[in-house]
């Protein structure tokens, strides 16, 4: 049984999550149509345990079709409880979205919208975190040299003038998506670990994540 919490506003501007109940899916697919994803069995069982330690419900879900996954996500956003909701896909890309194994392909605004606030009141004012391990282009991404700089934090405050007026917020709000390429560009896997994206996540999740 999934439990509820609000969020707790702590300052002007502000705003922490209390997380109870938390749900995390992952995709990922073998492919039938030309050419194989070398899903890496490490990769998902490292997702799987990072996810459950962090306290996460986990559903897994393999070789779903672009409209079985459309069709997988929209039932997940009309029943999801909790506090929290992460997915992860791994599979081929292009700059228009994620493979499925039939060649179809589903766009990333495919994924997150059965999530926003008009199709799943459940999750409004709660996090939604969404990580996709897909290439979304064939070019291999420059490389450049940088400096740290520091910076000085700052708040900004917001007047609203007016005494009658409702308070809202957007129904894309409290989305979270991180991908392993920018756009028109390669994503990395390790021969023998699987991807570099998961697993960085994977490991910064478990060193920095406090329980």
């Amino acid at each position: 049984m999934l439990n509820f919490s609000k969020s707790v506003p702590i300052q002007r501007n502000k705003l922490i999550y209390t997380l109870d109940g938390l749900r995390v899916s992952t995709f990922s697919a073998n492919f039938h149509f030309g050419v194989k994803y070398s899903f890496k069995l490490f990769t998902f069982k490292h997702l799987e345990k990072v996810f459950r330690w962090l306290g996460f419900e986990v559903v897994a879900h393999r070789n779903k079709t672009a409209a079985e996954m459309k069709n997988l996500l929209k039932d997940v956003g009309k029943t999801v409880d909790g506090d929290c909701f992460v997915c992860c896909i791994l599979s081929h890309g292009l700059k228009e979205g994620v493979y499925g194994t039939d060649g179809a392909v589903i766009s990333v605004d495919e994924i997150r919208e059965p999530f926003n606030g008009n199709n799943c009141q459940r999750l409004v004012g709660k996090p939604k975190m969404f990580f996709i391990q897909a290439c979304r282009g064939k070019r291999n991404q420059d490389h450049v040299l940088v400096q740290a700089d520091s910076s000085e934090d700052g708040e900004s405050e917001m007047e609203v003038d007016g005494d009658d007026f409702d308070i809202t917020i957007p129904a894309d709000t409290d989305f979270l998506i991180a991908r392993s390429a920018t756009d028109g560009h390669l994503s990395y896997r390790r021969p023998e670990e699987g991807s570099w994206f998961i697993q960085s996540l994977c490991r910064n999740l478990e060193q920095h994540c406090p329980l």
